[in-house]
């Protein structure tokens, strides 16, 4: 069977990755390179061979930063240098690696859908002070995007940087007579926001309902008290000896203490309860860890973790609105990854992907289909779709929450940029429909965001530039140039020559900006924008044209809208 078209795979890459990227100059055809990948291997062996890629990780090039810093200038955020590089398939994890590897864009839009579901933030300054440990901490996302979801809980609920940002780093066991009761903060929200949410689901995600038609809570505030009492004893690993928050290693998983642990039996959900433990010394941890893992297991063995999470990972890489059938088909590939096994990822990721509902072209005429594309994706759809380079090879990107109110680990709170619930008032709400995305588009992001772009496309990524000329990132418009005018007007900032029928360059700039989904109308409004540069029109008018067509496609709804 033939693969999908160039079309069909570029709509997959918006979903799936980080968007198409530019064509190479040597191929004769128009068609970007990452489409021809899709175009050749199909949809799922695309996936397959995402799954055998290795890991882009983080840490190293936030490490690397940090130890050359002061002498090569690198002042701005590292977390988000490091981010991009993987976003953007840099061979090397650090400048001085002796190889490179495969980029792994797949893992890497899981991983970031990930991190907006299990959120620690740099708005904490304790993290913020620490890049090196949330890169870890995103880094463990990363390497369980693949793996089980059991697994990835817990590493979660083990990691310092989440037990700083939810507090149960250094949660002793209760005693009341110094009026001393665990923080019950994750504890809450492993439940509400990590594995199973606050109403019980069907496996289609629709809520079930009691007797008198009313939604059925997942558990009540004596649970959250219950499973606060298994998150005591946990405090700072590595080399530390004894129960205490210095020295602080925040990329080494929280050790145990259960002398500081609550060793009496606790109550978890649906009938589900720990003995009495008998603890060990120092930081053996082993009543604490047999408490973390038997909490862990009662929450992913919960059925409303395939709905609830799926839909979630739904709504972030295909549509905001899935139906009950949709999350239904995900679900059970939560439940049962066909060889028995739950909650695994692979399943999981194949299920939401290759869906009918996700590859259906039809659906995209359908007006509830689809989502509002996340501002900050915007950007990274634009660089990858032009192959921004910088002269030093990486990319010294950050401070987009400014223009665009979004970017990684700097969500407000542990409830994201936004809420997968959330309605924006009108049309949406009226309709029982939601929008997460338009929580965080007002008057003022809405202007930022088609400003930002405009200096974006011949000024460069940066918000504000940069000191270092070698750290500028620019968007390389070479080839499209020579869709835009005849190749010796191509340096000419001032040519009399007549420009090229700009249907060609629409066409290739729809492909890569929006998977070939822009509106026959739009394409005629800013056809005829285009016909209107030429000749004499103004100096560099040939530059004119091309950030014209690229601007109007990037501030335009196909380009905003996911379909």
């Amino acid at each position: 069977a033939s693969g999908p078209s160039a079309k069909a795979a570029a709509r997959f890459l918006i979903q799936a990755a980080f968007g198409p990227d530019q064509d190479s100059a040597g191929d004769p055809d128009q068609i970007p390179e990452n489409v021809e990948e899709v175009m050749q291997m199909g949809f799922s062996g695309w996936i397959n061979d995402q799954f055998t890629r290795p890991v882009g990780l983080l840490e190293p090039f936030v490490r690397w930063a940090g130890e050359n810093a002061n002498a090569l200038a690198i002042y701005n955020d590292r977390k988000q240098d490091a981010w991009w590089g993987r976003a953007m398939g840099v061979p090397k994890l650090r400048p001085d690696d002796p190889s490179g590897q495969l980029p792994d864009p797949l893992r890497q839009r899981i991983g970031y859908c990930l991190s907006q579901i299990f959120v620690i933030s740099d708005r904490m300054e304790d993290l913020a002070v620490n890049p090196e440990g949330m890169a870890n901490y995103y880094d463990m996302l990363l390497n369980h995007s693949f793996g089980n979801f059991r697994d990835l809980l817990f590493d979660v609920s083990l990691h310092p940087c989440m037990g700083l940002y939810l507090s149960h780093l250094g949660n002793q066991r209760p005693n009341p007579a110094l009026n001393r009761f665990p923080d019950e903060n994750y504890a809450r929200e492993i439940m509400q926001l990590f594995s199973i949410g606050l109403w019980e689901l069907n496996a289609d995600g629709t809520r079930k309902l009691d007797a008198q038609g009313q939604p059925v809570a997942t558990y009540t505030n004596a649970d959250i008290t219950q499973f606060a009492r298994v998150f005591t004893g946990l405090a700072f690993g590595g080399e530390n000896e004894n129960f205490g928050l210095w020295p602080r290693d925040f990329t080494t998983p929280m050790g145990a203490w259960d002398e500081e642990h609550d060793l009496n039996p606790k109550t978890l959900l649906r009938g589900v309860t720990t003995p009495a433990r008998t603890g060990s010394p120092g930081n053996e941890g082993t009543a604490t860890l047999l408490d973390v893992n038997a909490a862990v297991d009662n929450l992913f063995q919960h059925p409303n973790v395939g709905p609830f999470i799926g839909r979630q990972l739904i709504q972030r890489l295909v549509t905001s609105n899935p139906s009950p059938a949709y999350v239904g088909r995900v679900s059970a590939a939560f439940a049962n990854n066909g060889q028995g096994v739950r909650g695994d990822m692979k399943a999981f990721i194949r299920a939401i992907l290759l869906d009918p509902e996700a590859r259906d072209a039809a659906k995209m005429s359908e007006p509830a289909f689809g989502k509002l594309r996340e501002p900050f994706l915007r950007c990274v759809n634009l660089a990858r779709a032009f192959n921004a380079y910088s002269q030093s090879g990486w990319y010294y990107l950050d401070a987009f929450q400014l223009d665009h109110v979004q970017e990684p680990m700097k969500s407000p709170s542990v409830f994201n940029h936004y809420q997968p619930g959330y309605a924006p008032p009108g049309a949406l709400v009226q309709n029982g429909l939601v929008a997460p995305e338009f929580q965080i588009i007002n008057a003022t992001s809405a202007m930022m965001a088609p400003n930002y772009f405009w200096n974006a496309i011949t000024g460069g990524l940066h918000r504000w530039g940069t000191g270092n000329p070698n750290y500028e990132t620019l968007l390389n418009l070479t080839q499209e140039m020579l869709l835009n005018v005849p190749p010796e007007a191509v340096s000419d900032p001032y040519p009399s020559t007549q420009p090229l029928d700009p249907d060609p360059l629409l066409r290739r700039l729809d492909l890569v900006l929006t998977g070939g989904t822009l509106s026959p109308q739009q394409f005629q409004v800013i056809r005829e924008a285009l016909v209107r540069i030429g000749p004499f029109s103004a100096w560099e008018w040939p530059k004119s044209r091309l950030k014209l067509a690229i601007y109007l496609i990037v501030t335009s709804p196909d380009f905003s809208v996911q379909r």
